[in-house]
């Protein structure tokens, strides 16, 4: 089960919580294994709740219809306290849309901690073994293909009608790829012996296309600019007025404005480049998680579990006195 080798992972993180360094090295197999168990689930949600609706069929939000819920198995979370009869009855009808969003945000939140490990992997595999002379052809074919898909979809996208969630979710019915991070592995003897092109790609290499692949996603989820217009639901069934979730997106948003204002001091910040010091490289990565987070908190429905993840995911970034500290241990969205 994936909920079990969550699980599990978890374990194992906690005990290389005083080395943040290894973490990746340790667990990137797991992880990576993980993230391909959820996609495939999650895809099969997008797709049949994609298929209910087409190119020009009305906003799910603006119609009576409701649908059982097929994301409902796929909570990473353990829900410790009872569910009450009516909340569990409410949690089963709900609108069709929350679930098409539900299953676009994990799969940016899933797709940016598997390429936030295996880059770090990567990175950590360098630094131990710079004259490694191991081969990575068919993984940089992937990641450029990852990167070329992105490209795609955002130049298709301004022509699409509804949300991103909703356009997202009929594009990976053409595009099954779209958002699917491949697995950095090296090649071995026998495929490096079969293959045709003479052009070697060794980890430096594959490390620059990974490089611009981050970047291409960062600007993927910058263009997801168009916010929601439905009633905003906490847990599903109350409306908001001084909630935890504004609370949230309170300590959030003084979080931008300090790591905004760090970004301003650096000299030679290029948006659309890579940075050039692993400062600014980890400023890079607080800016992608905190678009993450600002994305998860304006989902039309959101849950205990998944409020609680931004919690969690605001607390590994902490600013104080200018300096940036980042947690770079992965947390998994709960969906």
């Amino acid at each position: 089960m994936v909920a079990n080798d969550f699980f599990g992972l978890e374990k194992t993180l906690e005990k290389l919580r005083l080395q943040p360094q290894y973490c990746a090295i340790a667990c990137v197999s797991e992880y990576a294994a993980i993230h391909r168990g959820v996609n495939q689930n999650l895809d099969l949600a997008i797709y049949d709740l994609g298929c209910c609706q087409g190119p020009t069929t009305p906003s799910p939000r603006s119609t009576s219809k409701k649908l059982t819920s097929p994301l409902r198995c796929l909570s990473l979370k353990k829900i410790e306290e009872p569910e009450d009869e009516t909340e569990h009855l409410q949690q089963l009808q709900i609108d069709p849309y929350h679930d098409i969003e539900t299953a676009y945000v994990a799969q940016i939140c899933l797709a940016w901690e598997a390429l936030h490990c295996q880059y770090t992997q990567l990175t950590q595999k360098i630094l131990c073994q710079p004259e490694n002379p191991t081969c990575y052809n068919h993984s940089a074919q992937l990641f450029q293909q990852f990167q070329v898909l992105l490209q795609r979809y955002l130049e298709n996208e301004p022509f699409e009608q509804g949300l991103r969630p909703e356009i997202y979710a009929r594009a990976r019915k053409f595009l099954p790829k779209l958002l699917q991070v491949p697995n950095a592995k090296a090649l071995d003897q026998k495929e490096m012996e079969g293959e045709e092109s003479s052009l070697t790609v060794l980890a430096p290499d594959l490390i620059k296309i990974m490089e611009s692949s981050i970047l291409s996603f960062h600007f993927f989820l910058k263009m997801d600019k168009k916010k929601s217009t439905g009633a905003r639901n906490l847990f599903g069934n109350q409306n908001q007025t001084a909630t935890p979730l504004h609370q949230v997106q309170s300590s959030l948003e003084k979080k931008l404005v300090k790591l905004k204002e760090l970004q301003k001091k650096r000299r030679g910040w290029k948006k659309r480049s890579w940075p050039s010091t692993q400062e600014d490289v980890h400023l890079l990565f607080s800016l992608i998680d905190v678009k993450l987070l600002s994305r998860v908190l304006r989902m039309a429905r959101i849950s205990k579990e998944q409020l609680f993840w931004c919690e969690e995911k605001m607390k590994k970034l902490d600013l104080v006195d200018g300096k940036l500290r980042r947690d770079p241990s992965p947390i998994l969205f709960p969906c």
